[in-house]
């Protein structure tokens, strides 16, 4: 199994290899043999495989008045479909940053290939009419390129050019979703520019260095440097598939990350440009009218609620109060940003907004009923991991309200309907958030505490003499569990109904099922189940399982190898009660053991309890996850235990007729 590692590399101090570069087809030249392509060789049964990716990044003449230098950065990306669920990879947006046009989109390219009846290639391209760009928000807006005659077989290949008045190199993933036969970025970059590169890959990795002459134009005529062009070159990636409890799979695609440090002028001088977090607190976030400024807005309307919270004289039942006003009559869009969309005011008057203009107008509110309210920054878990050692706010993609009492704090995220204040939210629980405070903020971490995902099932059943059990069964679902369950009712009951009561259990039938307490987001979520169910059997003997609406019927954890780390979010506990009769014409014939069974390092425990009295049989199992992350380099062990206690809680009561 392979382990990423990640280095801390001067760009120009790498030692210079040479590597060949191969040369590339031109845009629009295809070869007829990657058209008749039915599968990718290095990863079958891909969906897509990205045939070029190739990005160059370089310096020009910036803005008079705005920045000395600009970056131009191009991009091409040839892709060819293979199944018909990779039909999506032909739905290219393009992303880019519009706040003062400080980036520009612009030389667009895009093509459709095909085969025709005669075998010949078949070139379509993108008409203008169908480039457009869609604004995101004040900051941000993306161009969406609409290919036509796409079908499986086809390529699609597009171009384009970004610059941007800034000193900042892009990142450069050379791995995807899907699989990458050939990907290289190439820099030029004049030396008086000083960049770190932090680089994660695990595969070879060519990269071709030498020093040129060239010159850049400026306004009083052309500036002479040497730059130090970099070509660096992965071949044939797999793509990175979801896996059971993953984080987000960008975590581990190999690729290179840069942040520029100093410039070295002719005249000797040297300034250090290293972004600081005070910096990014203070530019980036407090003095944004998006953001900061928000905070200091008067939100008319809220008079009337916000003298009902200064009436409540404990603080925590009147922050209480104001999150749930806030989350049970504010609409969010879906759409996740740590910058406003229409401003605190307008979420306020219009009853909807993003999730920055949930969660600011909830810290406004909260300051203004008197409590220590702070914008708090994540990484959601499928957004993927932060580093605290590299000062940038695009590794954020939530804001959400940290509020702090003398001995205690809360994380409260307004968006979310079905959380308790009680709880941090599943997305970002026992991660570190970025506190906005102060000149420089503060990395806390913010962990779950006491609570935990539990699930408690308890189940009656009573067999007769022909081999049926008819049941009741109790499941409740706490805390964590209890907010999964909710969020999958939500989507739909009978799909609900089938994931966790018929789907796992062969022949199982729902008579009746009643759930309780879904408004109640501080009582379990409570689950009647009145079931039946034949029993399987050969001859005299019948058998069943006491392994009833767990959630642990499955093993999620089959894979031979694994990529990423496995990372349950929070810590968990199941608990298993069973009261099963069977009829005087049988006996108990096999049973399974009492048992403890425990990891080495005595974080995941299984523990069956059960006893026989003539013709009645109890149950009480007991499973608890005390860590919530669990490496992949322990992932052997950690898979073979997996089994061993999904085999164990699978194991089978048998009876057996009794002679005549």
């Amino acid at each position: 199994m392979k382990t990423f590692f990640h280095c801390l590399l001067f760009l120009f101090a790498l030692t210079l290899q040479s590597a060949a570069q191969k040369n590339l087809p031109k845009f629009g030249k295809v070869d007829k043999v990657d058209l008749e392509m039915i599968d990718c060789d290095f990863d079958k049964g891909a969906a897509a495989l990205v045939l070029i990716d190739w990005g160059s990044i370089y310096y020009d003449r910036g803005t008079v008045g705005f920045s000395v230098f600009k970056t131009v950065y191009k991009r091409r990306t040839r892709i060819k479909i293979l199944k018909e669920r990779g039909l999506t990879e032909a739905d290219i947006e393009i992303p880019y940053y519009t706040h003062n046009n400080e980036e520009k989109i612009f030389s667009i390219e895009a093509n459709t290939y095909n085969l025709d009846e005669s075998g010949k290639v078949q070139t379509t391209e993108v008409k203008k009419s169908s480039i457009y760009s869609k604004k995101i928000d004040n900051y941000h807006s993306k161009m969406i390129l609409a290919f036509p005659e796409v079908k499986v077989g086809s390529i699609i290949e597009y171009s384009y050019t970004v610059e941007r008045e800034t000193y900042n190199l892009r990142d450069w993933y050379f791995q995807g979703r899907i699989p990458v036969r050939y990907s290289e970025y190439e820099l030029k970059v004049p030396q008086i520019f000083r960049f770190s590169v932090q680089a994660a890959v695990v595969d070879s990795i060519e990269d071709n260095q030498k020093i040129i002459d060239e010159s850049i134009s400026m306004d009083e005529g052309f500036y002479q440097t040497k730059s130090l062009k970099s070509n660096y070159i992965m071949h044939n990636l797999p793509g990175i598939k979801d896996e059971p409890f993953m984080g987000s799979p960008k975590d581990y695609m190999q690729h290179l990350e840069f942040q520029m440090s100093q410039i070295n002028y002719n005249d000797g001088r040297v300034v250090d440009i290293r972004t600081t977090w005070k910096q990014v607190v203070k530019k980036e976030l407090m003095e944004r009218d998006d953001f900061g400024l928000q905070l200091n807005k008067k939100v008319s309307g809220a008079e009337g609620l916000l003298e009902k919270a200064n009436k409540i004289i404990d603080p925590v039942s009147r922050m209480n109060f104001i999150y749930d006003h806030v989350r049970k009559n504010i609409s969010w869009n879906d759409d996740d940003d740590i910058y406003t969309q229409y401003g605190i005011s307008k979420a306020w008057e219009n009853k909807t907004g993003n999730m920055a203009d949930i969660n600011l107008l909830l810290i406004k509110l909260l300051t203004d009923a008197n409590l220590h309210a702070t914008p708090i920054l994540f990484s959601t878990r499928m957004h993927g991991l932060v580093t605290p050692l590299y000062p940038n706010v695009d590794q954020f993609n939530t804001v959400q309200a940290h509020v702090s009492f003398d001995d205690k704090y809360y994380v409260l995220d307004a968006t979310n309907k079905l959380t308790n204040y009680k709880l941090v939210p599943e997305k970002v629980v026992n991660s570190n958030g970025f506190l906005v405070t102060g000149e420089s903020g503060k990395w806390i971490p913010v962990v779950s505490g006491k609570s935990l995902y539990k699930v408690m099932a308890a189940t009656q059943g009573i067999i007769d003499a022909q081999g049926n059990m008819a049941g009741n069964s109790y499941v409740n679902c706490y805390e964590y569990a209890r907010i999964k369950r909710c969020e999958e009712l939500a989507k739909s009951k009978e799909k609900f109904k089938d994931d966790y009561f018929l789907n796992p259990y062969a022949s199982l039938k729902i008579d009746d099922i009643s759930i309780n307490n879904v408004e109640s987001d501080s009582l379990p979520l409570e689950q009647k189940i009145k079931f039946n169910v034949p029993l399987r059997g050969t001859g005299d003997y019948l058998y069943f399982s006491i392994n009833l609406f767990s959630d642990l019927e499955k093993n999620p954890f089959v894979a031979k190898d694994r990529l990423s780390d496995v990372d349950f979010g929070v810590n968990q506990e199941y608990l298993l009660f069973g009261n099963y009769t069977i009829p005087a014409e049988f006996s108990f014939d096999g049973v399974p053991e009492n048992m403890t069974m425990v990891t080495s390092d005595g974080t995941v425990s299984f523990n069956r309890n059960i006893q026989v009295e003539d013709n009645l049989l109890n149950v009480r199992i007991s499973v608890e996850f005390k860590k919530t992350f669990y490496p992949v380099g322990s992932y052997d062990e950690f898979a073979e235990f997996y089994k061993k206690l999904i085999d164990k809680l699978n194991e089978q009561v048998v009876i057996k007729k009794k002679a005549v």
